[in-house]
């Protein structure tokens, strides 16, 4: 079966439980027991615990990163804006919209640290016009303010993010080649004759 370097019993809250300690060498499997005053804690220190661990294991795959806070959306939102005053016609709107589209995170960012999400994007853009790429949103400043995430150590991995805009961009063209909805009407079947009491009783008086 195995083998490891300590057994022994241990009380985690009121349960007993039988601990396997395995140190000296690294094995395949590793257990993490958490604990905590109430529920709502220990859920929030679970899916911590989750995203670090799906985070390790996006970046065994892919190595890179890219700049949180909103500032890889910004910079792309300016970038294809730009593209966008370059194409003539109606694929001109339809870009700018998909760039418009890019400022849902750090609004969403901002909205949640409890600043004004409008002029936080002004902000960022401004500060991205002059060059600043790194750029994202400080939420634990107490005023709408901006400052660099690589010097702050936010960082996103650059597969979750690729993936998320993918995912994003071909649910946006399912629905938009959708030429036609039709709309399910409730099930039912013949309405029950009025003014009879226990008319579907099986039983015969």
């Amino acid at each position: 079966m195995g083998h490891c370097d300590n057994v022994y019993l241990s009380e985690v809250g009121d349960t007993q439980v039988v601990v396997f300690k395995h140190e000296k060498e690294d094995g395949a499997i590793s257990t993490i027991v958490l604990r905590g005053s109430t529920d709502n804690l220990m859920d929030d220190i679970e899916r911590a615990v989750d995203d670090g661990v799906n985070t390790f294991k996006v970046l065994t795959r892919d190595k890179r990163l890219v700049p949180g806070g909103g500032a890889t959306e910004i910079e792309l939102a300016k970038q294809i804006t730009s593209y966008g005053e370059t194409c003539p016609g109606l694929e001109q709107y339809a870009i700018k919209k998909f760039a418009e589209a890019f400022e849902a995170i750090p609004r969403a960012l901002a909205e949640n640290s409890g600043v004004k999400a409008n002029e936080v994007i002004s902000k960022l853009y401004a500060v991205h016009q002059e060059g600043n790429k790194n750029v994202g949103l400080d939420i634990e400043a107490e005023v709408p303010a901006v400052k660099d995430m690589l010097e702050a150590g936010i960082l996103d991995t650059y597969l979750g993010k690729s993936w998320a805009i993918k995912l994003a961009t071909n649910a946006a063209v399912t629905v938009l080649r959708v030429d036609q909805i039709i709309m399910a009407k409730p099930a039912g079947g013949p309405k029950p004759p009025s003014g009879k009491k226990d008319w579907d009783d099986d039983q015969n008086d």
